[in-house]
């Protein structure tokens, strides 16, 4: 499912009123599809089928690409960050209702109704921010550019990535209801379920995956930075892949994000930057993940249809030695 469908599908869970202040990702893919053609300046990537002879001027049609990049991505960086304003203001509201709410709950009421805005706003932020994300990766792909780091540092000082305060609520809230222990910490299994447990398996439910990729030129700081990032951020790694050639060095791991902040995006973007690598990313939601495993056949690697393939069995390094 690509990602324009899906945002259609989890906005259409949201209140009605809510629908306007979504990112317009389908407005913002169809300019690149439709004013992006044969705008790339990136020939070699964005143009395996384009060949020159010696005879033909690459100037002149690198002249003429450069020429719409240069009127075409100022535009659309005018329209993203009326998109990206949009949803900030929003946000900025919003969170300045929960703070009300959150205030005017007494000592004997329930809070799970607030914790709902809370997670629901958690929610909204994080398939904006995935959007964003995606508009500007689309545009790295049609321009031959590199925007989209520089954009999300530039878009990390906003209210709705920057703001820690609506993390603060729900830990309050969270602690009220009983269930304050640490997302996938050990439980006692044995004893009957309690409503502080329904809270919490609402709050587990709000996993998400993530691919995350580094690479530069840096050797083993390129490990380090994204390593410092995911552990400042409690992400939990999934699995993880590195290949190194002189001081090159490509890592990527897949992670479980417990909590839907986008501060761990804008964190491994800076990181970027600092360690002159190339970071890409993707975030996969769990939700989307079951519903393709739940309406789509599921084959084994021994069922892949690839003739006498060779198997492999991987290695890994770490403080016990090689295991496999």
């Amino acid at each position: 499912m690509k990602y324009g469908s899906y945002l259609e599908l989890q906005k259409a869970e949201f209140p009605a009123s809510w629908q306007a202040h979504f990112l317009d990702y389908t407005m913002l893919k169809t300019y690149l599809k439709t004013r992006m053609v044969d705008t790339s300046v990136h020939l070699s990537t964005a143009c395996p089928s384009l060949t020159f002879k010696w005879e033909d001027s690459v100037a002149d049609t690198l002249g003429s690409r450069l020429e719409r990049v240069r009127t075409l991505t100022p535009e659309f960086i005018r329209m993203l960050d009326a998109q990206v304003t949009k949803v900030n203001t929003f946000f900025e509201r919003m969170q300045s209702d929960i703070q009300v709410l959150c205030k005017a709950l007494r000592a004997e009421q329930e809070p799970q109704s607030v914790l709902n805005e809370v997670l629901r706003l958690e929610r909204f932020v994080f398939l904006n921010f995935t959007g964003v994300a995606k508009a500007l990766k689309k545009h790295d792909k049609w321009a031959g550019l590199f925007v989209r780091e520089p954009y999300l540092v530039r878009m990390s000082e906003l209210e709705f990535v920057a703001s820690t305060e609506l993390q603060q609520i729900k830990a309050e809230l969270v602690a009220r209801l009983g269930c304050d222990e640490v997302v996938g910490s050990s439980r006692d299994t044995t004893r009957a379920p309690t409503p502080s447990d329904k809270h919490r398996a609402d709050i587990e439910h709000a996993t998400q995956t993530a691919m995350v990729s580094l690479r530069g030129p840096h050797g083993t700081d390129i490990i380090g930075g994204v390593l410092t990032c995911l552990s400042k951020h409690k992400c939990q790694i999934v699995d993880f892949s590195l290949s190194r050639l002189h001081h090159d060095v490509t890592f990527g791991v897949l992670v479980h994000l417990h909590e839907r902040s986008v501060d761990l995006f804008s964190d491994l973007a800076q990181t970027a930057q600092r360690w002159d690598g190339t970071l890409s990313f993707d975030v996969q939601d769990a939700q989307l993940k079951a519903t393709k495993l739940a309406t789509s056949a599921q084959y084994a690697l021994s069922e892949a249809p690839y003739a006498q393939r060779i198997k492999y069995v991987a290695t890994v390094l770490n403080e016990r030695g090689l295991s496999p």
